[in-house]
């Protein structure tokens, strides 16, 4: 779910219409925008080539203001036309910032903005959008989902997904300001200091099954999914493909040089689960826990009481 606006390119004389923007052009619109499809921390990054990119060479740009924003929202180019979408339901500082993009990119196009219903709106009018009844919405429906069938219902945010339940909603929506909870929910959860670990993928040499797995450093705190499962990101890679078992690696050693640390134990992730000491997580959401830093000794502690039963093969 989602709304999305409109705004022509700007037409040149005789030449037809303007250049696309370049990814650089589209973040100056709106000050302290920043990009988050790619890792500028990746060794890999090319920041030239990728500031330097047409909009019209990408699915879209997800965009947002660092520290602020929950779910961003995202910037496109097609036939002719900028597009911008923002996500049901969004924070409410989401739409202010989406809605000055808009303003901003109508001014630099000299043109109207247009809504995927034909609403028209012009550059002096798109900050007064009635977004309210959009977040309202959008929360109705999340709920109406857990109400239904569904025990976790996820969006995305702008760094972080967010998952809620049946819980989590009656939270939101028995607060005074149900859009202001949501907002402070989504966007605390984008902002959290801890690294969010990352899933990945083996195929098993000896049975051709596709293995699941994660890292948790010494040291380190860390965001794990409580019950794993292919994020939406990885389902494309690994298609009709089933995950056969799930997995953690323990990574670890003496003293503080991380240079000599290695993996200490291999852990089936359910086994990890269970025997991790409830002071040292927490739940983040309905799906997520944030783990609180292991010392080596905490990491002998917990591989000890996992057993030779709790070690992945």
């Amino acid at each position: 779910m989602s709304i999305t606006f409109f705004v022509k390119n700007k037409k040149k004389f005789l030449v037809g219409l303007a250049p696309v923007m370049s990814v650089e052009e589209a973040l100056r619109l709106v000050p302290n925008l920043s990009q988050f499809n790619a890792d500028e921390d990746d060794e890999e990054f090319d920041a030239d080539s990728f500031y330097g990119a047409k909009l019209d060479e990408f699915d879209c740009l997800v965009a947002g203001t660092d520290g602020l924003s929950g779910r961003g929202f995202e910037i496109g180019y097609e036939d002719g036309a900028y597009n911008v979408r923002i996500g049901t339901p969004s924070t409410r500082t989401d739409w202010k910032i989406a809605l000055e993009y808009l303003k901003n990119l109508a001014i630099k196009m000299d043109g109207e903005i247009v809504s995927e219903d034909g609403e028209k709106f012009s550059a002096q009018n798109i900050e007064s959008f009635n977004y309210e009844h959009d977040i309202r919405a959008g929360l109705e429906v999340i709920e109406q989902n857990l109400q239904k069938e569904a025990q976790i219902s996820t969006i995305y945010g702008i760094r972080n997904e967010v998952s809620f339940d049946k819980k989590i909603m009656a939270r939101i929506l028995g607060a005074k300001d149900p859009a202001d909870e949501f907002g402070k929910f989504v966007t605390g959860i984008q902002n959290l200091n801890a690294y969010f670990a990352n899933q990945m993928f083996y195929r098993r040499n000896d049975s051709g099954e596709i293995s699941g797995d994660y890292v948790l450093s010494q040291d380190v705190v860390t965001v794990l999914p409580y019950e794993p499962s292919v994020e939406y990101k990885n389902l494309q890679m690994l298609g009709d493909e089933k995950v056969a078992r799930w997995k953690i690696a323990i990574f670890g050693g003496e003293g503080d040089d991380e240079e000599k640390y290695e993996i200490l134990a291999t852990l089936k992730y359910e086994s990890f689960i269970q025997n991790l000491p409830k002071d040292k997580y927490k739940f983040i959401d309905a799906k997520n826990i944030v783990v609180s830093a292991f010392s080596k000794a905490e990491f002998d502690e917990l591989i000890a009481k996992c057993g030779e039963d709790g070690l992945a093969d």
